[in-house]
């Protein structure tokens, strides 16, 4: 099979299509024929280096974490109804690759037949964060949130889920995606490129900040002007306070639900074949996102 892989602590540049060897079935195996894999800056940060003190690897490794797939074969301890579902999963050995070998039980989930596969595969590294940050939050009426990153696989997801909650949304993000946050959900947009300190000092009721970009910069801005926000970040450990979202597996189920019923939307920005992976991660990180991009397969 095919895979995508990181020889060296060189970014983009450096990753490379390489043949390796075909997973071996194992009695816990599910085997999944991949068809989309969710392009994060969790990957690109990896290939840099940036985040070794958090994941150690020992380099070669396969790159990626989420997948969505057709599962294709099955071990003794699997059941065979398994096989030929639409699934959405997350592996740390890599899911960048033709195939995924699954082993872990409570890190797969079955896609409803009427949800398109890629739009299942964006809420990993996507709606799952939302979810588990507001969560943890605990955010409901009459709280009102600020989102930078709003535009992003997370952001678009986080307005959506706040305003199930009936929560106010002030979402920041670039010039050109104004119009796109307000069809998502925002009540308020607010242009970063602008000075944004007389538009925060409009919203002096924000409660709460998510941080999704990780700008520090910006987040110095938005500290002096809400000083009575609470400021929390899954980017940066800089300002504020650096969360990791609790997820679970009825969090995946009930995000699949909401799909299934049309009370979220999956934004997809671009797909790109997984042999242009260096092209689809650089677009992702210097393009102002309108939700996630993914790698087809």
């Amino acid at each position: 099979m095919q895979a995508i892989i990181q020889d060296t602590y060189d970014g983009i540049e450096g990753l490379k299509v390489k043949e390796i060897s075909d997973p071996k079935v194992s009695p816990l195996s599910a085997l999944i024929e991949t068809k989309f894999t969710p392009v994060l800056p969790y990957d690109w940060r990896t290939e840099n280096g940036e985040l070794k003190s958090i994941r150690p690897v020992k380099l070669p490794i396969v790159i990626g974490y989420g997948f969505g797939g057709i599962i294709k074969d099955v071990g003794s301890l699997r059941s065979n109804n398994l096989i030929g579902q639409k699934v959405i999963g997350a592996t740390m050995s890599g899911s960048n690759s033709t195939f995924v070998d699954s082993r872990i039980p409570p890190l797969l989930f079955k896609v409803p037949e009427s949800v398109d596969l890629s739009a299942a595969t964006t809420i990993i590294g996507g709606a799952d964060t939302a979810l588990g940050i507001i969560n943890k939050l605990n955010i409901n009426n009459p709280d009102k949130v600020l989102i930078t990153g709003a535009s992003g696989g997370i952001g678009t997801y986080l307005i959506q889920l706040l305003k199930l909650r009936n929560v106010q949304v002030v979402a920041i993000g670039h010039t050109e995606n104004m119009d796109f946050l307000k069809n998502v959900g925002a009540d308020v947009s607010i242009d970063y490129t602008t000075n944004i300190s007389e538009l925060l000092l409009q919203n002096k009721d924000i409660t709460k900040v998510i941080d999704t970009a990780g700008s520090v910069e910006l987040l110095n801005v938005i500290s002096r002007m809400l000083s009575n926000a609470k400021i929390v970040s899954i980017a940066t450990n800089l300002i504020g306070q650096f969360i990791q979202p609790n997820i679970f597996p009825k969090d995946y189920e009930k995000l699949l639900d909401m799909l299934k019923n049309k009370e979220l939307h999956s934004y997809i920005q671009n797909i790109y074949d997984y042999k242009d992976v260096r092209l689809a991660q650089t677009t992702a990180k210097n393009n102002h996102s309108k939700g996630r991009t993914l790698l087809k397969y």
